[in-house]
């Protein structure tokens, strides 16, 4: 049977209403149906659903109004019990206010809290509610939002609480044990450690960029498009730099300055304002990313041959990083950049790995619970064909809009990829036979079958890919909806 949050839990809401909200993995907007009762936040995807599609710990939680969305009536709700920063959009000014109190009460509800990242060793057993009982209270909310039923409990022990573990972990940037595997493909670099300083110009960049406007906000920080002296358009992100993020900024910076490609954003430089903030400055692409694209799905459906191009440009990038033995770890739609030339260009390094002879192992799990390959979730040892898989989902993305399991919560998704695998696509017929058999390879669950980004290469998927005025059009298309 299937055992969800109790409806009593939300049946006495001391608030509801139908607001928007912005997705974590995907950016865009969706109405959703919000219920405060005491000091749990549930939303559901519509009134009178029969279970929520999230749930939020209000204690200790705090909001603040906000103009960073762009859109009128935002606030941000920062949820440190489970680590993640939601933003929401209400109807009115007085809504907002109305929301704001609602959720400080929440907050405030009760003074008992508990530390969510667990460090000392978990011993469970079975009750009859979740199937566990002994799990720490965050952990078993997780669970209790799952939508993952007692008897799949009962049958996957093991695996649920892998993919617990995973999800905690993701949701906090904590780190988890898992190893990486070493690519061959050329010696190891030596262990050179550098500082963030070393790495950045000692220009001032307040005088090189002008014409600074925002054109989009992440997790690590702001993105403006600026002009340089050059009158070259460029993208800068500003990022407040402080203890827990070093380390991350300086690998980042570091992959960046020494990747060269046709296929990657190229970088320009680093600057640090007021020892505070960090500036990375990149190639600006003026056409987006693929995720715009995707977001258009319902009227605007990329043709076989516009896919093959996307997923030929990016692997031939996955070739060379994986050439030097890094590892992206956060291939998805969100992460691949067009111009309007049609140009396709990998981005984003926050996640990279370089693998030297020193540190020829890591010991952090990371990316996007949907994107994941299961070796990744069940903490197996892991190099770069993680990046094949989430290559293989990203091509579904184009393929059906989004990646399969977006509808569940993250903790079911990791659940279903670990135990059920991904399921087929839901039109095969629709595309060739060189399409399925790569979209096959890249989705092997079996590590040592599934090909490398060079072997891909010589696919005859990939024959079919367009040109780039093809790119150009669907930018063009993509447009005219929005």
């Amino acid at each position: 049977m299937e055992i969800d949050l109790s409806p009593e839990m939300w049946s006495r809401p001391d608030k509801q209403g139908e607001l928007r909200k912005q997705g974590h993995v995907v950016k865009n907007w969706k109405t959703r149906w919000f219920v405060i009762q005491h000091d749990v936040m549930f939303y559901f995807k519509r009134r009178g659903d029969p279970k929520p599609v999230g749930v939020v710990p209000l204690r200790s939680c705090k909001t603040r109004e906000t103009d960073k969305t762009g859109k009128n009536f935002c606030f941000e709700l920062s949820a440190p019990r489970i680590s993640k920063l939601f933003f929401i959009q209400c109807n009115s000014q007085g809504e907002v206010r109305e929301w704001m109190q609602a959720i400080e009460a929440g907050s405030e509800y009760s003074s008992v809290s508990a530390p969510y990242n667990v460090q000392h060793e978990i011993h469970v057993d079975f009750d009859s509610a979740t199937g566990f009982s002994g799990l720490p209270p965050e952990w078993e909310a997780l669970l209790k939002g799952s939508g993952i039923s007692k008897d799949e409990v009962l049958a996957n022990a093991n695996d649920v609480l892998k993919v617990i573990e995973v999800q905690a972990n993701f949701i906090s940037n904590e780190n988890k044990k898992a190893s990486m595997a070493i690519s061959k493909s050329t010696p190891l670099p030596e262990d050179k450690p550098q500082t963030l300083h070393e790495l950045i110009s000692k220009d001032d960049p307040t005088h090189l960029f002008r014409d600074m406007e925002k054109i989009g906000e992440g997790a690590a920080g702001e993105v403006f498009l600026a002009t340089s002296r050059n009158n070259r358009k460029v993208a800068v992100k500003k990022m407040e730099i402080n203890g827990e993020n070093m380390k991350l900024l300086i690998t980042e910076i570091g992959i960046m300055k020494t990747s060269h490609h046709p296929n990657i954003v190229d970088y320009v430089d680093s600057y640090i304002v007021e020892e505070r903030q960090l500036w990375v400055v990149m190639e600006f692409m003026d056409g987006g990313c693929l995720t715009d694209i995707l977001e258009q799905f319902e009227d605007l459906k990329m043709t076989e041959s516009q896919i093959a191009m996307v997923i030929r440009e990016t692997l031939k990038a996955l070739a060379y990083i994986h050439s030097l033995h890094r590892i992206h770890r956060d291939i998805k739609s969100d992460n691949i950049l067009l111009n309007s030339d049609g140009c396709v260009k990998l981005a984003d390094f926050g996640y990279a790995a370089q693998l030297t002879q020193k540190q020829q192992k890591r010991n952090t799990v990371v990316g996007t619970p949907y994107w994941m390959a299961p070796e990744l979730i069940r903490g197996h040892d892991y190099g770069v064909k993680v990046d094949i898989w989430s290559l293989g989902i990203m091509l579904m993305e184009m393929a059906e809009g989004e990646p399969p399991y977006m509808e569940f919560p993250p903790l079911r998704a990791l659940f279903l990829i670990t135990t059920k695998g991904i399921p087929p696509l839901k039109e095969p017929h629709k595309w060739s036979a060189d399409f399925n058999d790569f979209f096959n390879r890249c989705l092997e669950k079996d590590v040592e079958r599934r090909p490398l980004a060079e072997e891909l290469m010589k696919h005859p998927f990939l024959k079919r890919s367009g040109e780039a005025r093809d790119i150009s059009t669907l930018i063009r298309q993509s447009r005219s909806l929005r």
